[in-house]
């Protein structure tokens, strides 16, 4: 959880179009914010509303981001009565990508835990050549950030190409994909969403919001469906680059089919001239990375917090998911 927002957001607009017009904004679960004995507004902290199932049943989640607190508040519990009172708001589920140590510990309080299942980014070197001059090209710079670099360890596949291709399945001839928007997707989400027990269940309004506001700050933005035999079996969305690595913010497959989406977003990032892919570690990508022999590292320190018992046992599973593209995508 971050405790600034970066350069694009600082603005009324973006924080009214998210946190008050967004189209699943619950009055039951808003943002809060603590002030001082003088009324003086001192700390605040987002409530983004996550409409989502659990089996047969819908619940509510929150992702926490953007916990605030004034020079004069930070001396005292200010940050921690924030956080506690967000979590205890009535939602199923609470997280946050991007805590401190500090905040943490502060989750730990209220029955949180840090993430691990989320904790780690993953790549894939597709164009060695260009990957390598990029990266080549940033170090001279002393400009080597975590945006060419997602991943704080050399991926030994970029120079073992024979042994790389061998690894990369082509999905075959039944298995196609199309550029989709917020409408299309939406309505192939019950057959995409087959096998999942704990997701975000995105709808139109939701996701064309959403597509919107990673276009404005992030542009271009890439969402695709894929098929099988013209039955849709998943769908992803990436931020591609030529420069450096582009990055994935969703993948959702209907089960066993996670393995021809993850290829057939290799081929379409491969086709748009990306250099390497990169993207958050999710449970149900595990099998497929270790087979595509990608490189894997820790990059952010994620917390979350259920209060049922069932359902906090499956959100480390790979039938949950709840992807960049429904967290923090703008702070990570």
């Amino acid at each position: 959880m971050r405790t600034f927002l970066p350069g694009p957001a600082a603005d009324e607009g973006y924080l009214a179009r998210v946190l008050i017009d967004g189209p699943w904004t619950d009055p039951e679960l808003p943002s809060l914010v603590a002030t001082d004995d003088d009324g003086r507004v001192i700390g605040s902290i987002t409530s983004e509303v996550r409409r989502m199932r659990h089996g047969s049943r819908e619940i509510r989640g929150v992702c926490c981001a953007h916990l605030i607190v004034a020079p004069e508040g930070r001396g005292g519990a200010t940050g921690a009565l924030l956080l506690g009172a967000l979590v205890k708001a009535g939602q199923d589920v609470t997280w946050s990508e991007t805590a401190s140590n500090d905040v943490v510990r502060i989750w730990q309080v209220y029955g949180g835990h840090a993430d691990a299942a989320r904790a780690c980014d993953w790549m894939l070197v597709l164009r060695p050549g260009t990957w390598m001059r990029s990266v080549g090209a940033a170090a001279a710079r002393r400009s080597l950030t975590r945006e060419a670099l997602p991943v704080g360890a050399f991926p030994f596949h970029a120079i073992a190409r024979g042994r790389m291709k061998s690894r990369i399945v082509d999905p075959g001839p039944d298995i196609t994909s199309e550029d989709a928007g917020a409408e299309a997707i939406a309505a192939e989400l019950g057959t995409m969403t087959r096998g999942l027990k704990v997701f975000v269940a995105h709808d139109e309004p939701y996701l064309a919001a959403v597509f919107e506001e990673v276009k404005r700050m992030q542009s271009p933005l890439v969402s695709r469906i894929v098929r099988r035999s013209g039955r849709a079996i998943g769908w992803y969305a990436y931020l591609p680059h030529t420069k450096r690595p582009s990055q994935t913010l969703h993948i959702c497959a209907a089960r066993g089919e996670v393995g021809a989406v993850f290829d057939d977003l290799i081929r379409d990032a491969r086709e748009r001239g990306s250099s390497a892919l990169a993207g958050r570690l999710e449970p149900h990508l595990i099998g497929v990375l270790r087979q595509r022999l990608a490189v894997v590292g820790f990059a952010r320190q994620p917390v979350i917090h259920a209060t049922d018992p069932a359902l906090r046992a499956e959100l480390g599973a790979p039938a949950a998911l709840i992807t960049r593209l429904d967290g923090e995508w703008l702070t990570t």
